[in-house]
């Protein structure tokens, strides 16, 4: 379903729609920037764990290098904490023979299968707690004079989780990006308004423009069609007779698209002015409608179907709602079928007032949805029609005014519904 506004209102949602697309565009810069961040203060922190390891297995193997290589074997085996090795938390040791025989655990056991290999790995330790977590793993040898592995020490540091400096940056990039995104919002609101006022002014002064410029050609065409009327009453001959008709013709088209210029830039005019609202009987509304129409109907022999509740009010501007509905209707009624019904339903729905008029025409196909609402603009079923093309763009400009909506869609077995939502304010 198309949904239409006011041009005010389009204003407003084209400015949303900036103002989003440049948070959207600074925040995703923000965010690809504070995760490159983050991904490099850890790549830092593990590396720093590494150089820790390493340390602690300097301080390791420097204590044990004391003792003669021959009785380490047996001082590790018989360990009773004269070699000072206690590991801190969430720390392990881990002295191997060439074998692979583990002599001496501290810390936790090893689950993984780890490599007699010199450098860093990753495993699966069992603490003291006995939960299971990864560990960094290092693995260096413990050569005699001649160079040959006596031992191979495994010193570990738990990994599972962030540290607390990574904890902190975390939630300060995150703490950045809501920041940067609220700074964005309001910075983005002030550029948008800024590059939309001239086109707003420009709009404004182009409004300006229509309501003098009908105005200046409504009264010669009055003047004309005045005229027109006094020579058609006299008598003539046929062929001038005709282009009498022709020239009257004519002119009441165009002083039709006058006058519906005039209603256009009044609702623009009027949509910012303070609205006299006065409680409106809908059913007796449609009835003046529908009278309103009854000549237009009844050359085509269509009907008009009410459909309203006899209690149903609304608190609203008539004289804006009669041009809108007006309009609607008359479309309607143009391309329906001849001999066929035109509905029109009124109720009371989450306190908006919905009429509803379908019509058993052609149907409009779904480009066509995008535009019907231009000014202007005809289906390439209308173009040969007398009309201007104004009429559901100065209904759109109406019900916008109203604080409302038109919508439209096409009903099954054929034809068209157009919805018309307003406020329903409670009548006093």
């Amino acid at each position: 379903m198309k949904s239409v506004t006011g041009e005010g209102l389009s204003f407003r949602k084209a400015k949303r729609r900036w103002t989003l697309f440049f948070t959207l565009i600074v925040v995703s810069l923000v965010s690809v920037l504070s995760l490159f961040i983050f991904v490099l203060s850890l790549r830092l922190e593990r590396g720093a764990e590494i150089t820790a390891l390493n340390r602690v297995a300097d301080r390791i193997e420097s204590r044990i290098g004391r003792a003669p290589l021959i009785a380490l074997e047996r001082m590790l085996r018989n360990y009773s904490g004269n070699l000072d090795l206690f590991t801190a938390e969430n720390e392990i040791l881990e002295f191997v023979t060439p074998d692979g025989e583990s002599v001496l655990q501290l810390g936790g056991r090893i689950k993984s299968s780890v490599p007699l290999v010199e450098g860093t790995s990753k495993a699966k330790v069992v603490d003291y707690d006995d939960s299971e977590l990864e560990y960094n793993i290092l693995t260096r040898a413990i050569r005699n004079i001649a160079g040959q592995p006596v031992f191979f020490l495994r010193v570990g540091r738990s990994i599972e989780g962030l540290s607390e400096k990574s904890t902190s940056l975390l939630f300060s990039l995150i703490l950045l990006i809501v920041l940067v995104a609220a700074i964005s919002w309001i910075v983005g609101l002030a550029l948008a308004g800024y590059v939309l006022t001239p086109l707003r002014e420009s709009y404004d002064r182009l409004q300006r423009f229509t309501a003098d410029a009908s105005h200046e050609l409504k009264t010669p065409l009055t003047v004309m069609r005045l005229s027109v009327d006094l020579l058609k009453s006299r008598p003539l001959e046929s062929e001038s007779r005709d282009k009498i008709d022709a020239i009257d013709g004519a002119t009441r088209s165009m002083q039709n698209v006058v006058n519906q210029l005039l209603l256009q830039a009044k609702a623009n005019n009027d949509s910012s002015a303070v609205i006299s609202y006065q409680d409106v009987r809908v059913r007796e509304f449609l009835e003046e409608m529908k009278e309103y129409h009854r000549t237009f109907a009844e050359s085509k022999e269509v009907r008009i179907i009410l459909e309203s509740d006899e209690d149903l009010f609304v608190r609203t501007y008539l004289d804006k709602l009669k041009v809108a509905v007006a309009a609607v209707l008359e479309n309607a009624i143009k391309f329906t079928e001849e001999k066929s019904d035109v509905t029109v339903k009124a109720f009371e729905r989450e306190a908006s007032l919905l009429i509803q008029i379908g019509d058993s025409g052609p149907g409009i196909d779904d480009p066509d949805k995008e535009r019907i609402f231009d000014r202007f603009y005809k289906i390439d079923e209308s173009h040969n029609s007398s009309g201007s093309g104004m009429g559901l763009s100065i209904a759109k400009e109406m019900i916008g005014s109203l604080g409302g909506e038109i919508t439209v869609e096409n009903r099954p077995g054929g034809g068209s519904i157009f919805e018309i939502r307003i406020p329903s304010r409670k009548h006093k």
